[in-house]
């Protein structure tokens, strides 16, 4: 935080210095001994933070409240890349940070529009610094006229410090309907799959406070030794994306069932499917290792 407060600081006085040397503009070169400023550029009104040798604009925050903010919010990056957004024609779309998490929200007229707005919207978090910083994980809230609730929709229903309920409802949401798929040798989730994952990563993300067990489960076809293994794989696999996604791995267990719990033992193709899932098992933590982050 004092390295945010001498940053303003020092713009402020650079600010100064520029008015009086440059008729209205900064100087974005170096100064010598005695003060006279080397080349200038001119800087819009407004508050900036000066880092590394950049004015970064602080998007609309008073002055007097910069302080007081964290790191990622200050410049208020969510806003800013929502406006440049906009501007390229997605102007229905907007973008809100929780802990971590980029949400994108709104409601558009097909399924393409809304893929090319999260791939703007990816591509711009990622390309800033300060909100590719700040976030681990996009999310999926954008609705589609006549479809189906977003994957993300489950996760934005969470309060600030959820109840265990409320995170065990908002995994089996974001997976009823929905299964996690995996690549062909089943030690990373498919592509096909990420947005689903994601949901489920912003979720543990959200819920780290609770101990979170992610049983994996395949159906009766082949060797019982066999499903266990994989069943085991499917569960590391997706508890290592989590941890890759900033999730605390104290709250993480991964556990393969293999085909012993079965909701359905019909033998029919619809019967394996169901049985081949990812599940999510909530209990409270041990006193000393409880650690709710807001």
């Amino acid at each position: 935080m004092e390295k945010m407060i001498t940053g303003i600081r020092t713009a402020s006085l650079v600010f100064a210095i520029g008015l009086a040397g440059c008729d209205g503009a900064v100087s974005a070169g170096d100064t010598s001994s005695s003060g006279s400023i080397s080349s200038c550029v001119e800087l819009a009104e407004g508050t900036y933070q000066f880092s590394d040798g950049l004015f970064i604009p602080a998007s609309g925050i008073p002055e007097g409240e910069m302080g007081e903010a964290s790191a990622g919010a200050p410049l208020q990056w969510a806003g800013r890349l929502q406006d440049d957004l906009r501007q390229d024609g997605f102007d229905w779309l907007s973008i809100t940070s929780r802990r971590g998490l980029a949400i994108l929200e709104g409601q558009v007229e097909d399924e393409t529009r809304k893929i090319e707005a999260i791939e703007a919207a990816s591509t711009a978090i990622g390309a800033d610094p300060i909100a590719a910083d700040a976030t681990s994980i996009v999310i999926d809230n954008i609705e589609v006229d006549g479809g189906e609730a977003p994957v993300g929709a489950p996760l934005v229903s969470l309060p600030a410090s959820p109840s265990l309920a409320a995170c065990e409802a908002a995994f089996a949401g974001t997976l009823s309907a929905r299964t996690v798929e995996f690549s062909a040798n089943n030690s990373s989730i498919s592509e096909d799959s990420l947005m689903v994952a994601d949901a489920l990563a912003g979720i543990a993300l959200l819920c780290d406070g609770y101990q979170i067990e992610i049983g994996g489960h395949t159906d009766a076809r082949g060797a019982e030794s066999f499903n266990e293994r994989l069943s085991q794989t499917r569960a590391d696999a997706l508890r290592d994306y989590f941890i890759e996604h900033d999730v605390r791995s104290a709250s993480l267990s991964a556990v393969g069932y293999g085909e012993s719990q079965p909701i359905d033992t019909s033998q029919t193709t619809a019967a394996y499917a169901r049985n081949r899932r990812i599940e999510f098992t909530l209990t409270e933590p041990e006193p000393d290792t409880a650690d709710w982050r807001d």
